[in-house]
C-alpha cells in the first residue's frame, strides 16, 4: 500500500506539468475552437396598476395622481413562475421552435441538447439559458435569454414578453369578468323585483278599477264626515223649530226628511268604506287602501334597492378598472452585438484554480496516508 502511494506521489511529482497543462490546454482549445458562441438579449418589465378614481368616493380624487403606480412583488413574482413554467417551454416550443433550435448544428456537442432528451431535460435546458430576476425595491423584472445567434436570442426574449403579457391580460380579464358578472347578476334580481312590483300595483289597479285608492277613500271619507256634520246641523235645526212648532208642521216635516236621507247617505257611505260591494272578489276601500299601501311600500323598498345596487354596480366597475395591471416593457428585447457566453478568459483561469485545488488536494491526502 505504501509502496503503491510513494509510486502515485511521485509520478504526481514528475509529471506535474503534464497533468496540470494538458487538461488546461484541451479546456482552452474547445473554448477557442469547437464551443459554440452563445448571445443574450435583455429586456426588463414592470407590471402596472390603473388608478381611476371613483366617482362615488370623493377622497378618491384626493388620491389619484394621474399615473398608474406599480404592482406590488407578488404580481412580479407570478410572472417569474409563469416564465420559468413547463407551459412557457410548451408555447415557446410550438411558436418558435425552441428545440429545434437547442439541437440545430449551431450549437455544439458539449452545449447544445441531446437529441435523446427526455422532456424534463428539455425544460431544465431551457432554464438554464434564461435568467428572469425580480428587484425587490422597484418590482422590476430582468429577463435574459440566451440562444446561439443574436436575433434568436431577441426572439426568444419578445416570444417571453408577449406570452407574459398575454398572461397578465388573461388574469386581469377573467377577474374583472367575474367580478362584473356577479355584481350584473345581483343588479339583475334587484331590477326584477321592481319589475314585479310595478306590475303588482299596475294589476292592481287594473283588477279593481282604481287609480289611487288612498286617495279614493280620503275622498269618501271627506264625504261622509261633511255628511255627518250635515246632519248634525239638521238635527239642531229640527230640535229647535220642536220647541216652536208642531210635528204636523210642513217645515218640521221637511227637516225630518232631510234628516233621514242624510243618515240613510251616511249609512251607505260608511258601508261603502267598510264593506264590499258587488263582485265576490270586490274589496272594501278600506282594504283596497291597506293592499294598495302594502303594494307601496314594496314599490319603494324596490326602488331603494334599485338605486343601491346600481351606485354598486358601478363602484365595482370603477373598482375592476382600477385593479386592472398592465406589463410595461421598461427595456426591449436588445439585440446583442457580441456573443456573451463562453467568457473564455474568466472560464480558462477558473479552470486553472480549480485544476491546482484538485492537485494540491491529491497530494495532501496521499502525504496524510503515508504518514499514518
Amino acid at each position: 500500500m505504501k509502496k503503491s502511494l510513494t509510486q502515485l506521489n511521485a509520478i504526481l511529482k514528475h509529471n506535474k506539468i503534464l497533468i496540470l497543462i494538458f487538461p488546461w490546454v484541451l479546456y482552452a482549445l474547445y473554448l477557442t475552437l469547437i464551443s459554440a458562441p452563445q448571445y443574450e438579449s435583455q429586456s426588463q418589465l414592470i407590471i402596472k396598476s390603473s388608478d381611476g378614481g371613483s366617482s362615488f368616493d370623493p377622497s378618491s380624487l384626493l388620491m389619484a395622481t394621474g399615473v398608474a403606480g406599480s404592482a406590488g412583488g407578488n404580481e412580479s413574482q407570478l410572472v417569474m413562475a409563469y416564465i420559468k413554467s413547463a407551459d412557457m417551454v410548451s408555447y415557446l416550443d410550438n411558436a418558435i421552435g425552441l428545440r429545434a433550435h437547442y439541437m440545430s448544428d449551431e450549437a455544439d456537442i458539449f452545449s447544445g441538447l441531446s437529441s435523446s432528451h427526455k422532456q424534463e431535460d428539455f425544460n431544465t435546458f431551457y432554464l438554464e439559458h434564461i435568467d428572469v430576476t425580480v428587484d425587490s425595491a422597484s418590482s422590476v423584472i430582468t429577463l435574459k435569454t440566451r440562444a446561439f445567434n443574436a436575433e434568436f436570442a431577441q426572439k426568444i426574449n419578445q416570444a417571453i414578453v408577449d406570452k407574459a403579457e398575454q398572461f397578465i391580460n388573461n388574469i386581469n380579464n377573467n377577474l374583472a369578468k367575474s367580478k362584473l358578472s356577479f355584481a350584473k347578476g345581483e343588479h339583475e334580481i334587484v331590477e326584477q323585483k321592481l319589475q314585479k312590483a310595478k306590475t303588482d300595483i299596475l294589476g292592481f289597479q287594473s283588477k279593481y278599477n282604481v287609480l289611487d285608492p288612498t286617495a279614493e277613500g280620503a275622498a269618501f271619507q271627506q264625504i261622509a264626515f261633511s255628511l255627518e256634520a250635515t246632519l248634525a246641523q239638521k238635527k239642531a235645526q229640527l230640535s229647535t223649530m220642536s220647541t216652536m212648532m208642531s210635528d204636523a208642521a210642513p217645515e218640521v216635516i221637511n227637516v225630518k226628511r232631510e234628516i233621514s236621507a242624510l243618515e240613510k247617505e251616511v249609512e251607505k257611505q260608511k258601508e261603502r268604506l267598510s264593506s264590499a260591494e258587488g263582485e265576490s272578489e270586490a274589496l272594501s276601500v278600506t282594504e283596497l287602501m291597506a293592499q294598495y299601501s302594502n303594494l307601496q311600500v314594496q314599490l319603494q323598498l324596490a326602488i331603494q334597492a334599485y338605486s343601491s345596487s346600481l351606485i354598486t354596480l358601478e363602484n365595482a366597475r370603477v373598482e375592476t378598472y382600477q385593479k386592472l395591471q398592465h406589463m410595461v416593457t421598461v427595456e426591449s428585447p436588445t439585440l446583442p452585438d457580441d456573443n456573451a457566453y463562453p467568457t473564455v478568459v474568466y472560464n480558462l483561469v477558473l479552470f486553472a484554480v480549480a485544476l491546482l485545488l484538485v492537485y494540491g488536494i491529491v497530494r495532501i491526502i496521499i502525504a496524510t496516508i503515508r504518514e499514518l
